[in-house]
């Protein structure tokens, strides 16, 4: 990842075209009176959105006619608060996330809104975001929530319910020659071993902490987010169906960590493989189905194994 994130909302505000708002304001409010579009329509490249006016925002997305030229003006600000949020535990974006995501699956935004070459461009941001935030990964213990983890999990599995590519997030991912792509191979596929009691990456949960490992199906987004994209499932379906793959990949993650102090816990990881295998090749066969048919968050690998 070689640019920061200020360069990189440099370079989407170039391809967006999204260099000066329009003159002209024709967004509906949805509730709230037209006060935080003025707010929004007012700022600078180099100012951040208030996230009450970014919540509201989306709700006229979601409920009222797009005002295309706002939008693109404005979508820069969107991605970078929704960049903080994958990237920060005390970014309080408040229900912005959880909306803007629908509003960029459901209501026509890569198809009907932006050109293919903006629509590439916002992925492109979104991908770079996400493999960021996975090589910025450290510590392979959590107990309670939040945890970084969970965060950058979730973005992925939504990213794959938005955008047919997740194939460009997975593999860079997954060739581990990152400490933090290590870390993070470990942390994953730890949830593709373990019992949920019984992983040793993420504490079991408590009802006064929360914790436990992630759960890999889990979209943000609520109800209108809940499978994936039929060619990120066939990726998925090929790429995990052999699952030795899963040992070579955290074979190299565990050589790499060997000098980190993460190396110890990703050992015994691996040292457990052969043990769980098996579940592992179940878990695998499972995943694809369970992200093209969303079960929920709280059903658990062991509960559909009847493991």
């Amino acid at each position: 990842m070689a640019h920061d994130k200020n360069d990189r909302l440099s370079m989407l505000r170039r391809t967006l075209g999204a260099k000066e708002p329009p003159l002209e304001i024709t967004q509906r409010d949805f509730e709230a009176g037209p006060d935080h579009l003025y707010r929004l329509s007012r700022l600078r490249a180099d100012e951040q959105a208030d996230p009450y006016d970014l919540c509201e925002y989306m709700l006229d997305l979601l409920y009222c006619d797009i005002d295309v030229p706002l939008f693109i003006y404005l979508l820069p600000f969107c991605l970078e608060a929704w960049d903080e949020d994958l990237r920060t535990d005390d970014f309080a974006v408040l229900g912005f996330v959880s909306d803007f995501y629908p509003v960029l699956k459901n209501r026509g935004v890569f198809e009907e809104h932006l050109t293919p070459r903006q629509g590439n461009a916002v992925l492109v941001f979104m991908r770079e975001s996400i493999l960021e935030e996975i090589d910025s990964q450290r510590g392979l213990y959590y107990k309670g929530y939040p945890a970084r983890p969970y965060r950058w999990i979730r973005a992925m599995t939504t990213y794959g319910a938005i955008a047919p590519d997740i194939e460009r997030i997975w593999t860079t991912w997954w060739s581990v020659d990152t400490v933090g792509r290590a870390i993070a191979a470990v942390q994953y596929i730890s949830c593709l071993m373990y019992p949920k009691d019984e992983n040793p990456v993420f504490a079991p949960y408590t009802r006064e902490q929360g914790g436990g490992p992630p759960c890999l199906w889990e979209f943000s987004g609520g109800r209108s987010l809940r499978q994936w994209q039929k060619p990120n499932i066939d990726f998925l379906e090929e790429f995990l169906g052999a699952p030795e793959s899963v040992s070579e990949v955290l074979g190299r993650a565990v050589a790499l960590l060997a000098d980190q102090p993460e190396g110890q816990v990703a050992s015994k990881v691996l040292e457990d493989l052969p043990s769980r295998f098996m579940t592992v090749v179940d878990r695998c066969a499972a995943l694809p189905l369970l992200l093209a048919t969303h079960p929920g968050p709280g059903i658990s690998f062991d509960s559909l194994l009847g493991i």
